[in-house]
């Protein structure tokens, strides 16, 4: 574009420099009317010269202004080449930049994991130490609890040698040879338990005593306390009762003792059929029949009494029973011993 601006000024130069000189019509024009002809001629050369030289430089004023134009041409071909190279550098710059850039990120990521790792390390190294501590803590209180090195040589000081352990072993030995030997000993214990069951035997007795002055319907007696039972489960009594189960069978003793001031009739029953009937004609005879006054302290029955001793052969859970016939203001006694 401005090339052509420039030619285009050069042009209109030209045409103002031509508009000034004559024209060669006029010059003819002019010519005729003079006389001289070698003037004439003289001034057309001229003109012709002055024509080339305008021409000449019009030539190279354009080869010039294309010289230019293609020194502008390759001017900007340059330019741009140049320009492409500085974007390329730059490009490559940018690149060589970022690729700096994400080594250097990538080695800070790096380096954060490891500082990640080396600080969950520690704290796994600090929670290890403490709990060597708290075992350490409670190792020192167990320790604490135990005996020192002092109280432990102490202790086996006041502890007895192997001499005198040997001689204690003796005098254990000594004292075994004078001991029984284990034959001995069971036939001791076997005496004994024989011994024990006959005890038992004789010792499986029972009493009780009959205090209310109140008998039951068909003068039974009810036995209101129990002074003694060696074996309750088989002499069985219940408070009030008129009546005491055997419950084992075999053969018994049987004491019985009535205190009235009327001579009384007694019948012993078993499973409530008399087998005995007692009676002062037929039993021991009463000396006196005298009364203990009362002192408020112990008892208002007789002294004496209608008493008797007799065995039976009971079956089993047999119960016995006594029916009394006299006088209300009594009391009584009976007891039983399995032979």
């Amino acid at each position: 574009d401005q090339f052509e601006r420039r030619l285009m000024d050069t042009v209109q130069e030209i045409d103002s420099y031509i508009s000034q000189t004559a024209r060669k019509d006029d010059v003819l024009k002019a010519l005729s009317n003079k006389v001289d002809r070698s003037e004439l001629d003289e001034r057309i050369e001229n003109l012709k010269t002055f024509n080339r030289r305008i021409l000449d430089n019009l030539e190279k004023e354009i080869s010039i202004k294309a010289d230019k134009s293609a020194l502008d041409k390759k001017i900007g071909y340059d330019a741009m080449d140049e320009s492409l190279a500085i974007q390329e550098q730059s490009l490559q710059r940018v690149v060589s930049m970022m690729d700096g850039i994400h080594k250097e990120m990538e080695q800070k990521y790096k380096n954060l994991d490891e500082e990640i790792q080396e600080r969950a390390d520690r704290m796994e190294t600090m929670r290890r130490i403490e709990q060597c501590l708290t075992e350490t803590e409670e190792l020192k209180r167990d320790m604490r609890k135990k005996a020192d090195i002092k109280e432990v040589n102490l202790l086996i000081d006041s502890k007895a040698d192997v001499d005198e352990v040997n001689r204690a072993l003796l005098d254990v030995n000594g004292q075994l040879s004078l001991k029984a030997s284990m034959a001995d000993i069971s036939s001791t214990l076997h005496e004994q338990v024989m011994l024990n069951s006959a005890l038992i035997t004789e010792l499986c007795l029972g009493r009780w005593i009959w205090k209310s002055l109140k008998t039951k319907n068909g003068g039974l007696i009810p036995w209101n306390i129990q002074t003694a039972n060696s074996d309750p489960t088989n002499l069985i009594w219940e408070k009030d009762k008129s009546f005491i189960i055997c419950n084992a069978p075999g053969l018994y003793e049987i004491q019985l003792g009535i205190f009235s001031r009327k001579k009384p009739t007694v019948k012993v029953q078993v499973n409530g059929e008399p087998i005995l009937t007692i009676s002062p004609q037929s039993s021991i005879q009463q000396h006196g029949g005298g009364r203990l006054h009362s002192s408020g302290r112990f008892t208002n029955s007789n002294i004496t009494g209608l008493t008797h001793i007799d065995f039976l052969a009971l079956p089993s859970r047999a119960r016995i029973a006594i029916a009394y016939q006299g006088d209300e203001d009594a009391e009584a006694f009976l007891g039983l011993r399995k032979l």
